[in-house]
């Protein structure tokens, strides 16, 4: 199903850009919005990060892998309780600019290049992306909430998981075994995470229903193929931290857009794959997956057997 996706993508390559545009917009809406916390704790992070910019290099940095994590996470740690404790009220506001509002806004669009998805998959229908979104927005909000929650609470994990190994103080452990816990750690966390919301979306795109009951469908839809769809979540999230930490934190500002796009086309793929729908890849090939009975039925046969 994964080549399919990219066949897809490749015949959506036009709306796929309009979403990487929607990335870039919101990139700035939200740096601006996070100016006042970056003005007020701009000296604190020039302070900690002064001799530290190679740290965000990953290889190509002037330290090895596992010291230049563990400098990096011994760093942010720091300058996260003392922009706390300098202004609190700042803090918490940068915050939710980045890990609420950031990620609010861009799963609206990512509702809305769905929409687009949807309408060419089932009619090769065209629809612009404003009107997209003006179209879904009732039913995008509270999507986007609960998403972001959701997500929100995946990154604290992440973070607590990640400040906790990369306070380990052994020398052998951060330099030989540190950047592969780590690696372990992110590709795990956001590989389940991607199985766990993977047809929430698509569901209540298709079926028109409330987003609670559209986790559900959603859910049910991805057990019916978990293991393929575990197998492609755990590639893809491996090559997108591999990347990162060979080219350093820099690769994110590419990585983040050309992922998430590539995420939301194979979401739909799945889903509709899952429910039997056959669906357009390219404007002259339709993909008619099996039956929604015949799949349950086989895995039941192989259950038993």
């Amino acid at each position: 199903m994964f080549g399919y996706s990219l066949k897809l993508l490749g015949s959506n390559w036009q709306k796929a850009l309009k979403l990487f545009l929607y990335y870039i917009v919101i990139g700035g809406i939200c740096f601006a919005l996070f100016l006042p916390a970056f003005f007020e704790f701009k000296g604190l992070v020039i302070e900690n990060f002064k001799d530290s910019t190679s740290l965000l290099a990953g290889v190509f940095g002037t330290l090895p892998l596992g010291e230049l994590f563990a400098k990096l996470i011994s760093l942010s740690y720091q300058t996260f309780l003392g922009a706390a404790a300098q202004n609190i009220g700042l803090f918490i506001y940068g915050l939710i600019v980045i890990f609420v509002f950031f990620p609010f806004l861009i799963n609206l669009g990512k509702f809305a290049f769905s929409s687009m998805l949807y309408s060419y998959m089932t009619s090769l229908s065209k629809i612009g992306f404003f009107s997209a979104m003006v179209k879904t927005l009732s039913k995008a909000l509270l999507y986007s909430l609960c998403k972001t929650i959701y997500n929100f609470i995946l990154w604290a994990v992440v973070f607590i998981a990640c400040f906790g190994v990369g306070m380990i103080a052994n020398t052998i452990f951060v330099r030989y075994f540190l950047p592969i816990v780590l690696f372990l750690i992110l590709v795990s966390a956001f590989a389940l995470n991607q199985l766990s919301v993977l047809g929430w979306m698509s569901a209540l795109i298709v079926f028109d229903c409330n987003v609670f009951v559209a986790y559900k469908k959603g859910f049910k839809a991805v057990r019916r193929h978990f293991w393929t769809t575990f197998a492609v979540a755990v590639l893809c999230f491996f090559w997108f931290w591999l990347l990162t930490f060979v080219f350093g934190f820099y690769s994110l500002v590419v990585l983040i857009p050309f992922v998430g796009i590539l995420l939301c086309v194979q979401n739909m793929a799945v889903f509709f794959s899952s429910q039997g729908m056959r669906f357009y890849y390219n404007p002259t090939n339709i993909l008619t997956p099996k039956k929604l009975e015949e799949v349950d039925n086989i895995n039941k046969t192989a259950y038993i057997l």
